[in-house]
């Protein structure tokens, strides 16, 4: 399992080539996914200066058009450290590795058309060995209004995931830094949660937000922790 919030573009030189004027580059970091970057053709090469050098563990986009990319990661003295492809088959998606002294990040995206990129987030990212044992819930928005003969109407909404996730058999030290994921986040800020990151053919990435407290239970050595959460667009 992880929890990616704390995202360094928000502090970082962000720039990008055949950018939309109307569609910012700065909108890949806003809290809506769906107030998106857009370019004016269908290839653009967003490079992210960072504050510090610094180790990024996980890279992750939601709400994308992307027909292929990959993101370089360089250090202080612009040499090449490594260089991920990127797996642009899910809607939302997350890549893990490890890349120490990272000043410089530059993603070199394609479409069949014009790119359009809601969220994107390079950082570090909260991880834990235990895998939530539960999917999490589709729930709809849908506003239904029954007649006595069981005919239905309404207005539409929307279709999201939404429940209850618990995390056992937390160490110390893996409670705390949830803790402070929700310290940082509220139940404002949105972030990535990833419950079964060895495997998303089962279940992707969601962009979303904290819908509750949460909920530590103490059992000898280690902790659980429960809280609802709610994906967000």
């Amino acid at each position: 399992m992880r929890i990616m919030y704390d995202n360094l573009l928000k502090t970082a030189t962000l720039t990008a080539t055949n950018e939309n004027v109307n569609y910012p580059i700065a909108n890949v970091f806003h809290k809506w996914k769906r107030k998106v970057f857009k370019s004016s053709v269908a290839t653009s090469v967003i490079t992210a200066v960072l504050d510090t050098p610094t180790t990024i563990s996980a890279v992750a986009f939601a709400y994308h058009n992307l027909l292929s990319g990959t993101v370089a990661f360089y250090d202080s003295s612009d040499s090449l450290l490594d260089t991920w492809t990127l797996d642009v088959s899910l809607d939302t998606q997350s890549q893990y590795g490890t890349v120490a002294d990272v000043a410089k990040v530059v993603f070199s995206l394609a479409s069949l058309t014009t790119i359009s990129l809601g969220s994107l987030f390079v950082g570090d990212s909260i991880y834990s060995m235990k895998e939530s044992t539960q999917d999490i819930p589709l729930a709809s928005t849908d506003s239904v209004t029954s007649s006595s003969d069981s005919q239905v109407s309404g207005r539409g909404g929307s279709v999201t995931r939404s429940g209850t996730i618990t995390i056992p058999l937390l160490s110390s030290d893996e409670r705390k830094a949830i803790e402070l994921a929700f310290v940082t986040c509220g139940m404002i800020q949105p972030f990535f949660l990833d419950l079964w990151d060895s495997s998303h053919a089962h279940f992707s990435p969601v962009y979303g937000v904290f819908n509750s407290d949460l909920t530590v239970t103490h059992e000898w050595d280690f902790d659980s922790i429960s809280f609802n959460f709610k994906e967000v667009n």
